[in-house]
């Protein structure tokens, strides 16, 4: 007879399914708070007799929610249960509000709800499992990891935009609210109870190492050009990181980026819509964007881990200011489709890239922290990015010159980002890379360290 053999199966590392997890809430961040709204523009505008600054105010309202309650979630994103805690309330939030928005009749209602809830999830949801968690659980492997989580992002307007409109066509645009809130419960609720905050929480380390390196004296490698690796390995706190010059310059960049991202791309199908393009097929846009920007997302990821972030970031910022040019000068489908998918191409480099620049540059035990500083810097542009483009829009009857602001703006942010280097400790030995430096780092070659002094 035989003997059988056991064989044992290797353990699945849980960093994996939290991967899953960030790309289908991070779908319905963007899929439901911009791209998904902007085909209820017209219809709901038309019906309840509202302005479209009006309507983006909801938008900026949101926002606004969103930045002022980041500096007390973030440090709850720390914690051991906070991130599941709160993105099970951010859901039931959110599917909830979606489905009465089918009942409105009211300006207020729609800030309540649209404004107040969907700001909160927000920030709770998908935003922070890409920002905050994922970096915990991966560092060798956290560009390429966030590179394919950022596609979750990236589906939003792949599938959301398209299918409202044929709701809406089909039925009305408050079914395809209640619609949108059913699918938002169903999907995001059982989600919520697999998240957890770090691999140390469920006896496992990061990128599913099987020895810790830190036990040798060793600690996490930085693949950061010219970064100590202490700061990568335990991260800067809160207030050594406002203390550097280079959490400064990202501020600025991310604020200038925000006052474009968080208007342009609500008013994109509406702006093809008003050039002449039918509105199924000014729809599509935001699938062609989508196309473009979620092809490319890994590919920026695993760059990351070979060159400098600021030199992917920098450029295709500047890139992105050229494809606002392209989208201005649209003249039909054809052109549409090219602009709009160029345009995706460059600025998803910046949507998968800001994540890992800050788990990066700051390390990522005070992660959460750092993150709801941040947020609302960037909340201050995004904010008032809808109600900008709107309001120029009332105006002249015209996007251009809202569209030409935006451009400048991302050009300027390039430019901070390249100036943006790696922070430096005080004390803290850097590595030996140079400005030519492929940024690569290695377990087995990090350079002597000094070692961070006592914090009190």
């Amino acid at each position: 007879m035989m003997r059988r053999t056991g064989i044992r199966l290797p353990k699945l590392y849980y960093g994996w399914v939290i991967l899953g997890v960030a790309i289908l809430a991070g779908s319905f961040s963007t899929g439901v708070g911009v791209w998904g709204a902007s085909v209820f523009v017209r219809p709901m505008t038309e019906e309840l007799e509202w302005s479209r600054a009006s309507f983006y105010g909801a938008l900026t309202f949101q926002m606004i929610v969103a930045g002022a309650l980041a500096p007390i979630i973030g440090p709850m994103q720390d914690t051991r249960t906070g991130p599941m805690r709160l993105m099970l309330l951010s859901a039931v939030m959110l599917g909830c509000s979606l489905i009465v928005l089918r009942y409105i009749d009211s300006l207020w209602q729609f800030y309540l709800l649209f404004g107040v809830c969907s700001g909160f999830a927000q920030i709770a949801g998908g935003f922070a499992l890409t920002m905050t968690i994922l970096p915990k659980w991966f560092v060798r492997k956290r560009g390429r990891v966030l590179g394919i989580a950022a596609m979750g992002p990236g589906l939003g307007p792949m599938l959301y935009p398209v299918s409202l409109q044929a709701l809406i066509d089909a039925s009305d645009w408050r079914m395809a609210w209640f619609v949108l809130g059913i699918v938002a419960l169903c999907v995001l609720v059982p989600l919520s109870f697999l998240v957890r905050t770090r691999p140390e929480d469920m006896g496992q380390l990061p990128d599913g190492e099987t020895r810790d390196v830190s036990a040798s004296g060793e600690r996490e490698a930085s693949q950061v050009e010219g970064q100590p690796r202490s700061i990568a390995a335990g991260g800067l706190t809160l207030r050594e990181s406002v203390r550097t010059l280079s959490f400064w310059l990202i501020v600025a960049a991310f604020m200038l980026v925000g006052l474009g991202i968080g208007g342009f791309h609500a008013n994109l199908v509406p702006y093809y819509q008003d050039v002449g393009i039918a509105e199924s097929v000014a729809a599509l846009s935001a699938t062609a964007f989508a196309v473009g920007s979620v092809s490319f997302r890994p590919v920026w990821g695993l760059l990351a881990e070979r060159v400098p972030l600021r030199f992917l970031i920098g450029p295709q910022l500047i890139l992105t200011a050229g494809t606002v040019l392209l989208i201005l000068n649209v003249e039909g489908r054809t052109s549409m489709l090219i602009a709009s998918g160029l345009h995706g191409l460059t600025i998803g480099a910046y949507i998968t890239l800001m994540g890992v620049i800050v788990a990066d540059y700051f390390g990522r035990l005070h992660l959460g922290a750092i993150n709801g500083v941040l947020r609302p810097f960037m909340t201050i542009s995004g904010a008032a990015s809808p109600l900008f483009i709107a309001f120029l829009f009332d105006w002249q009857n015209s996007y251009t010159m809202a569209f030409l602001i935006i451009a400048a703006g991302w050009a300027l942010a390039g430019g901070l980002m390249l100036m943006s280097k790696p922070p430096q400790l005080p004390g803290a030995a850097a590595t030996a890379s140079s400005e030519s430096a492929t940024g690569t780092g290695s377990l087995n070659q990090a350079p002597p360290q000094k070692t961070l002094p006592p914090r009190r």
